[in-house]
């Protein structure tokens, strides 16, 4: 054997060693359309180096369709960049989960084991699947003891992702919702708002903007706005009016932007505010940003 090949062979033995020891982390990004993803090591984010377009026709709706095209797609990604013996922390397509807010019954503690107790309750949530049906999270909102913010996928969308990941040969140490990523992100901010204060979140994308309108720190509402941006503004106006007819206690505004906006001016005159374009520093997004803090909360 060459002195080049003892060294690869040495390589390939203290790999997994040197996996244990010195764990790193990728953070992945998902959506309809694509993905990116960056490698998180020693505390800190490294240059986006995972970017990459989905096949046509292979994830819809949040839900992979073609699980081992997908899977393979992001195994060759994690195989060029020398990542696959990292572990993976990903965050769902915003499509993929639903949010509600639960009010446990008053004068009752919180349940010992909240999603349990949910479960047995099985209360009508309006939710596209039964909870029977569904995976979720159930986080106490701050503040309120008799409540608690619902982040619920279907099953088989969660198991689809699972499905994907272990085509790609990825150690997969978590899925979370691409919403409770940017809240985590947004948490300082979000905590400065007043009580009456709405904000609305647009999610800039290149395939399109999203809105999130956040009230004291829970996501209310969430659908993406008319593409055309000569409409968008108007869009934006009767989401807001919707969404003020349901909670006439939401009065003030702060309109914040993930990335920047073509036209935006149209936007901040409709609507009488100024725009912030938030900063995630080194993060390729706010998604990515959330999804480091969010792994981090115990």
């Amino acid at each position: 054997m060459t002195f080049s090949g003892i060294w690869e062979n040495f390589q390939e033995r203290i790999s997994p060693l040197r996996s244990q020891l010195f764990p790193r982390e990728v953070l992945i990004e998902l959506t309809d359309e694509g993905l990116r993803g960056q490698l998180f090591r020693n505390d800190r984010p490294e240059p986006v180096s995972l970017e990459a377009p989905l096949p046509p026709l292979t994830c819809k709706d949040g839900m992979p369709l073609e699980p081992e095209p997908l899977g393979d797609m992001i195994g060759d990604l994690l195989v060029r960049d020398k990542l696959l013996d990292t572990h993976v922390m990903a965050a769902l397509p915003p499509v993929a989960v639903q949010f509600r807010v639960i009010a446990w019954p008053d004068g009752e503690d919180l349940p010992d084991d909240p999603s349990q107790a949910l479960r047995r309750l099985n209360p009508d949530l309006t939710l596209p699947f039964s909870l029977s049906e569904a995976c979720f999270d159930l986080l106490p909102l701050a503040g309120v003891e008799s409540r608690s913010l619902l982040a619920a996928s279907p099953r088989r969308l969660v198991e689809g992702w699972i499905e994907v990941f272990n085509f790609a040969g990825a150690q997969l140490e978590r899925l979370a919702p691409a919403q409770s990523c940017q809240l985590a992100a947004l948490e300082g901010v979000l905590q400065a708002c007043p009580e009456d204060e709405l904000v609305a979140l647009l999610d800039v994308r290149p395939e399109g903007v999203r809105l999130m309108l956040i009230r004291e720190g829970v996501p209310r509402f969430e659908r993406a706005l008319e593409p055309d941006r000569s409409l968008m503004a108007q869009d934006l106006e009767r989401c807001l009016r919707f969404y003020r007819r349901q909670d006439p206690a939401a009065e003030g505004l702060r309109l914040l932007l993930t990335a920047p906006l073509p036209d935006v001016e149209l936007v901040e005159e409709s609507l009488g505010v100024g725009a912030e374009l938030l900063d995630h520093g080194p993060y390729g997004s706010l998604v990515l940003q959330g999804l480091a803090i969010h792994d981090r909360t115990p």
